[in-house]
């Protein structure tokens, strides 16, 4: 007897109900391929890769001008 789904979930997308600890292990190590994102997405994420290395400077410069 199948269990009813939860609200949120289809059925069948219990997985781990079914496979062995070894098998969800190998499903889990499975790659995933990348998310092909649009060209705003690419951008916001360059964007905020620039913010984290300038504020990682001047945290590291308060850091050693406070010594």
């Amino acid at each position: 007897m199948e269990r009813p789904a939860t609200p949120g979930q289809r059925p069948g997308d219990e997985p781990a109900l079914f496979l062995e600890p070894g098998q969800l292990a190998a499903a889990i190590r499975r790659p995933v391929p990348r998310a092909q994102l649009g060209r705003r997405a690419t951008i916001a994420l360059w964007a905020l890769r620039v913010l984290v290395i300038i504020l990682s400077a001047m945290v590291i410069y308060t850091f050693f001008a406070q010594l």
